[in-house]
């Protein structure tokens, strides 16, 4: 694991920024015309839309919403998309990149410039009765008093509000309301702060500073704006990096924050920076070669995972950080012994499953500390204490089901290893992409069995309850027209229990069900952590030599 040297210290700013306001309209015409724009290192976008809705909330009320800073300089042609918004660019000498302001102006944007009323997923409406910015309204509440729900992509171009006004035939009091709504957005004075004759280094500092004065970006958003390349050298950021590993290894999309605390544990650093700490920077070189080395220990860990603890999909691991701590391993191990691994993925189970993978920075700190940079075989069974051999109390088949807590990942690796089929065409199901659920907008694939009044008893909101399937409607009716033994079997259902489903006695056919899911989830879980074997390092690292005994 090597250690690098950060880079010199920042340059001077030769001409104080020049100081003035913009109108909201005037920005918003920048933007279409494509002079305002978002540079490299400020492309995502962390608002939702009760942040947007809360931005225009105040600029209708008056109150101040920020400066802005803007870098006057070359670009090149461009295409942006902010969600439904698609903007061309074209290459001028006078751009204005936005430095801070990103979330504020895009948020704007994506309101005021879509086409379409309900085009964009940051689309608000305004009320004219009540005078409160709300989400799209029901078609049926639109239908029933069409005048009374104004779209703010109205409100930029007076000539469309005019139109809507004609339309809709507003009362006075709504008339006035919807005028007065747009004069203040299309006239409200944005302070601004715009640097000339500055080079990007310099900008990216400024990013960098703005950004550790406040809960603005996270600590990896940061790291990759002070630090990413522009050069198309892959990986040039933890963004890409995110993106290869999740193409390339089909583990789905490791945040961005666990890779930055491995980067930072691989530059020597300690695994998260303090609260008020200086925001990582480091040389253009050096940047590049510790993306390069992040990603293939990555890769090395991913594999590990996937292969040795049979854990297949990112959003499976029931806790996130030891992929820091392997990732350390790796670092100093990169081709471990095949009794380090067998132990490794005990280590990664068994600390699962007694929580001591939680990941709090003194927990992680202690893991690291115990990895030895020389002997692979000393650092496996230092871990292994760490976790200990004791059999904890493990997830029941009883309890709530939330997958969005370590025990119910744990069950869902359970049910995984059943090889659920699909129950209408009995093939086994394809479960990488419907993992990838958050990216798709979607929910867990763990999904609720019996609903509404077929829901009935405590077991109704247990693992009992849910099924490792694709979301379809009717899945009890679905499951009920199952006849092959080997589709119910997969999915936890005996013999017994599918009786009692056909039956009509949801209570039983739950209890019946989580006494079988219990049974194997004991088996699965003491395969893996195999609380009763020796956990003696390799043979080959027991014997002793002549020379040692002599010595």
């Amino acid at each position: 694991m090597t250690t690098f040297e950060t880079a010199r210290s920042p340059d001077m700013l030769e001409h104080r920024p020049e100081a003035r306001a913009f109108k909201i309209e005037d920005l918003m015409l920048e933007i279409r015309r494509g002079r305002l724009r978002i540079p490299s290192f400020q492309r995502r976008l962390a608002w939702d839309r009760e942040d947007a809705r809360k931005l225009v909330d105040s600029l209708y009320l008056g109150y101040p919403v920020g400066t802005l800073l803007l870098w006057e300089t070359a670009a090149p042609a461009d295409q942006m998309q902010w969600g439904g918004l698609r903007l061309q660019a074209e290459a001028r000498p006078d751009a204005l990149l936005v430095v801070d302001g990103q979330q504020r102006l895009v948020s704007l944007a994506r309101i005021l410039l879509t086409t379409d009323d309900d085009d964009d997923d940051f689309a608000l409406y305004f009320d004219l009765d009540r005078k409160t910015f709300v989400l799209p309204p029901s078609p049926g509440n639109l239908d029933d008093d069409p005048a009374r729900w104004l779209p703010l992509n109205r409100l930029l171009d007076s000539e469309q509000l005019f139109e809507w006004l004609y339309e809709r035939e507003p009362s006075r009091e709504r008339r006035e309301r919807a005028l007065q709504l747009g004069k203040r957005l299309r006239e409200y004075d944005i302070p601004a702060y715009i640097v000339r004759n500055g080079s990007e280094s310099i900008l990216r500092e400024i990013f960098g500073r703005l950004n550790s004065m406040g809960k603005q970006l996270k600590a990896a958003e940061v790291f990759d704006a002070l630090n990413g390349m522009r050069i198309g050298k892959n990986p040039s950021s933890l963004a890409d990096m995110v993106l290869a590993l999740a193409q390339s290894l089909e583990f789905g999309h490791i945040e961005e924050d666990i890779l930055y605390r491995l980067l930072r544990v691989l530059h020597g650093l300690d695994v998260v920076s303090g609260g008020n700490a200086e925001p990582l920077r480091l040389s253009h070189h050096l940047a590049s070669e510790l993306y390069t080395q992040t990603e293939q220990i990555a890769r090395q860990v991913v594999r590990f995972i996937r292969r040795d603890a049979g854990i297949p999909h990112y959003n499976l691991l029931p806790y996130k950080q030891p992929l820091v701590t392997l990732g350390k391993f790796f670092s100093y191990h990169p081709q471990p012994k095949p009794r380090s691994r067998e132990l490794l993925a005990r280590w990664l189970w068994r600390g699962a499953l007694n929580g001591d993978h939680l990941g709090n920075a003194v927990s992680t700190r202690a893991a690291l500390n115990r990895i030895d940079p020389i002997d692979e075989e000393l650092s496996v069974q230092c871990m292994l204490e760490m976790v200990g051999n004791e059999q904890p109390r493990l997830p029941t088949s009883t309890e709530p089901f939330n997958f969005r807590f370590a025990a119910s990942k744990l069950q869902a690796l359970a049910l995984l290893e059943l090889q659920p089929r699909d129950l209408e065409t009995g093939e086994l199901i394809d479960m990488g992409g419907l993992l990838d659920y958050r990216q798709a907008g979607q929910e867990p694939p763990f999904v609720p069995l019996l609903k509404g009044s077929y829901a009935e008893g405590a077991l109704a909101l247990s693992v009992a309850n849910r099924m490792a399937h694709p979301v379809r409607p009717g899945l009890r009716r679905t499951l009920l027209q199952v006849t092959d033994d080997a589709t119910l079997a997969s999915h936890g259902i005996s013999q017994e229990a599918f009786a009692a489903l056909q039956g009509g006695d949801s209570v039983r056919f739950l209890n019946l069900r989580a006494t079988a899911l219990q049974l194997h989830f004991e088996r699965v879980f003491a395969r893996h952590a195999r609380w009763d074997a020796t956990d003696r390092p390799s043979l080959a690292s027991l014997v002793v030599s002549d020379d040692e005994e002599d010595t």
